[in-house]
């Protein structure tokens, strides 16, 4: 039998809950030298302390006055083996840090990538992201961090997009939404509204599929209510709410190909000019 090496053992050591819980206890008990805003004496505080003191100029905290609301209110528990409770812990971990990077003065604060169990935190956290699969997207607008499943159209696309259909591209990913249709439809408009031109412009190979788009956009109680009055449609008016997100999601597929479709025919069009000029017979002299 082949010997395993200690890293591969390591590797199959892995446990999420694990993890989970050790950095839990690194995020609550790192301890950071901070400015006092009362007496201006540098102190040790733990991250949210420091938090705590900032958070009135953090644009995603909504009404939260407060760390501990913010825990209250997204319901956050220790409880380490349901998946969308180690995302959301792992989501809020994230977001006070960046706010703590992004809003406190260099000279309140410690930096904090020279404190080892921040660098072991934050290290921690990309492993245990890469194990679920998710990957980390900042929004500096908007000042939000938000986990979504690792879908390289979805990147892809967004990389090409505005920040706001950037975020909505990445936000119809996001765990919270499954089973918020309107929401979902927002997005859908959202994202289709800066493609809209693309829509109206098929791509040779490609008329199908961009036709189809535009027309679940209008006939899928998308951008109308196709559930009653003028615009009914008797299939969608009867659709269960689980038929009718699984033609969403579909659909949020589609917009994401035509718009893919679309820019890589335009570096098709390119590398084969490209080619032309590699090929080319030189001129006879």
């Amino acid at each position: 039998m082949t010997r395993k090496n200690i890293f591969e053992i390591l590797e199959e050591k892995y446990d999420i809950k694990e993890e989970m819980i050790k950095i839990s206890a690194l995020f609550n008990s790192i301890e950071i030298p901070h400015v006092n805003p009362l007496n201006l004496h540098q102190e040790l505080y733990t991250i949210e302390q420091i938090a705590d003191d900032i958070i009135a100029c953090w644009k995603a905290r909504g009404s939260c006055l407060n760390c501990a609301e913010l825990k209250e209110k997204i319901n956050l528990t220790q409880d380490f083996d349901d998946k969308e409770n180690v995302l959301t812990t792992l989501e809020y971990y994230l977001n006070i840090i960046f706010m703590i990077e992004s809003k406190v003065p260099v000279e309140h604060s410690f930096p904090l990538h020279n404190i080892p169990e921040f660098y072991m935190l934050s290290e921690n956290i990309r492993l245990l992201l890469e194990h679920l699969h998710y990957k980390k997207i900042v929004f500096d607008d908007e000042e939000k961090v938000i986990l979504v499943p690792k879908d390289p159209a979805a990147i892809a696309v967004a990389e090409i997009s505005s920040d706001d259909v950037a975020f909505a591209i990445m936000k119809y990913h996001h765990a919270s939404l499954k089973g918020n249709l309107n929401e979902k439809r927002r997005l859908l408009v959202s994202i289709a509204n800066e493609y809209e031109p693309l829509l109206e412009k098929p791509i040779d190979g490609f008329y199908e599929y961009l036709k189809d788009a535009k027309n679940m956009l209008n006939n899928a109680h998308i951008r109308h209510n196709n559930k009653e009055g003028s615009d009914r449609k008797e299939l969608i008016a009867n659709m269960s709410d689980e038929e009718l997100e699984h033609w969403y999601d579909e659909l949020y597929q589609l917009l994401l190909f035509c718009v893919l479709a679309k820019n890589n025919k335009e570096r098709k069009e390119k590398i084969h000019a490209f080619l032309a000029e590699i090929n080319a017979k030189p001129d006879k002299k």
